[in-house]
């Protein structure tokens, strides 16, 4: 209360009313009233009212400033108590802690998750690069089909190869613009087959068309398309032009034909004199018994007597005309021509060629052929050939050879699914220096030989898929066999 005067004279008071309850509501902080209680007190210390959200408790800190001015004996008590422990606060707290740690340590994880993905991603794009690389360098041509036989894959050299470029073939289903029209039905039972998983092992040939109408030959792998979870999608095919390889044998088997073919004529060169030798009998014995019958007309010869001397002479005809067919179908020149045949009857006309040439050197040929052997598919003259090449070889080994022991034997046998041939002799044998030689082009122990002979030999075995070798023969001399497929 302050009073107010004029001239000494009291006019009156101001009065001002303060309300301590509405001072400590509006005047303390909520956040002071958490931790501290505020009361104001009188001079006697009576309590007029206080302010805390602070539950009493044992007390810790106080602190007063009086009221002066104004106040008159009012204090205001701030005071600090001890709280209570709380144990869901403290649970709270950690929970709230240890989220935090979580969080951060999924971000920390995230991130190293995030490092090793970016780390996968790149190696994933630098392999895909790389495999790419491959592919695209590859010279054998690499086409993929789904289990409908729609490409979903070609490589580059694989459209270089047909001519056609990758979107006009992806996606595409048979026929294939790609396949020869005059082969369409041989190229649609390929297809088929390997659609249903009976593509050879050893692969297959077609004959294929470029862009530009051009034909080539191809050789095609096909391999089961899986995918990374084990299941069968497709087939991929590895395809291969063999255009040029194909003429390179076709180039190479014009040479070895002509090649035996020359051969053929060098061993009728050399065995001219003797099939001279050999005509020459039955046509002096067909011209004596002509002879014999004109100079026995006039004298009344008889029908039987002229019919026996006419029958003579048909005989030696034949055996002139067996002579002259023998030695025609060896040196004629053809393409070869495997039919059914029986080795014993080729083995049967080699020996007939050949064997006046050994009676001139003193050599017996023995045949011991087996009875009951199944036919071969073989071109005739080619294994004549070499049945006849081996026995001149025999022969030629038997030079220095006693009478009594030039002898060649000519056997035939079975053996499982094939029919075994061999020529023995009882000649000089083969040094061991010269076995690992016999049959290299152009090796020959001959000093006038041209070393082709057992090399023509092998050739013609492994045309007709055989295999042939020599052996030593226990008894003295050389043993040369050969085997061939009976189907």
């Amino acid at each position: 209360m302050v009073p107010h005067f004029r001239h000494g004279r009291h006019l009156g008071s101001t009065l001002g009313a303060y309300s301590i309850k509405r001072f400590l509501a509006e005047q303390v902080p909520w956040w002071f009233a958490q931790k501290y209680r505020l009361s104001i007190t009188d001079s006697s210390g009576a309590l007029l009212h206080s302010k805390s959200n602070v539950e009493a408790g044992e007390e810790a800190l106080s602190h007063q400033i009086p009221f002066d001015p104004p106040g008159h004996g009012l204090l205001l008590v701030a005071t600090a108590y001890k709280g209570e422990t709380s144990l869901m606060r403290n649970i709270l707290a950690l929970a709230i802690v240890g989220m935090a740690a979580a969080v951060l340590a999924s971000l920390w994880a995230q991130r190293r998750h995030m490092l090793g993905r970016l780390a996968a991603e790149q190696a994933l794009r630098n392999a895909h690069a790389f495999r790419k690389a491959m592919e695209d360098s590859l010279l054998t041509g690499l086409r993929a089909r789904d289990l409908e036989g729609r490409i979903i894959y070609v490589n580059p050299a694989f459209c270089q190869m047909t001519g056609f470029p990758a979107v006009e073939l992806i996606g595409r289903k048979p026929p294939m613009p790609y396949w020869a029209p005059e082969e369409y039905e041989a190229t649609l039972a390929v297809h088929q087959r390997i659609m249903a998983g009976l593509a050879p092992s050893d692969g297959v040939e077609v004959r294929l068309q470029r862009h530009n109408g051009e034909r080539f030959d191809a050789l095609i792998y096909e391999a089961p398309l899986i995918d990374n979870q084990g299941r069968h999608t497709g087939w991929m095919g590895s395809v291969l032009d063999i255009t040029e390889r194909k003429r390179a044998e076709d180039l190479a088997r014009l040479q070895q034909e002509k090649l035996q073919f020359t051969a053929r004529l060098v061993t009728m060169g050399e065995l001219a004199s003797t099939l001279a030798h050999e005509l020459n009998q039955p046509l002096s014995a067909i011209a004596g018994y002509t002879t014999g019958c004109i100079n026995h007309l006039d004298g009344g010869l008889s029908p039987d007597e002229l019919r026996q001397a006419l029958g003579k002479v048909a005989q030696q005809a034949q055996r002139a005309g067996r002579i002259i067919r023998r030695v025609h179908d060896f040196v004629r020149r053809r393409e070869p021509q495997r039919a059914a045949c029986a080795i014993n009857a080729i083995i049967d006309d080699a020996i007939g060629l050949i064997e006046a040439n050994a009676r001139k050197r003193g050599v017996k040929i023995v045949p011991q052929l087996a009875d009951g052997l199944p036919d071969l598919s073989a071109d005739r003259v080619m294994i004549e050939q070499v049945r006849l090449n081996l026995m001149r070889n025999s022969i030629d080994a038997l030079r220095g050879t006693a009478l009594a022991q030039r002898q060649i034997i000519v056997s035939t046998a079975c053996a499982e699914d094939s029919l075994l041939i061999s020529v023995a002799d009882h000649g000089s044998g083969i040094p061991p220096e010269i076995a690992a030689h016999l049959f290299e082009p152009f090796f020959s122990t001959k000093p006038d030989g041209m070393g082709m002979g057992l090399n023509i030999c092998r050739s013609i075995i492994e045309f007709h898929k055989g295999r042939m070798w020599a052996e030593v023969n226990p008894e003295g001399g050389a043993i040369f066999r050969f085997t061939l497929p009976v189907s």
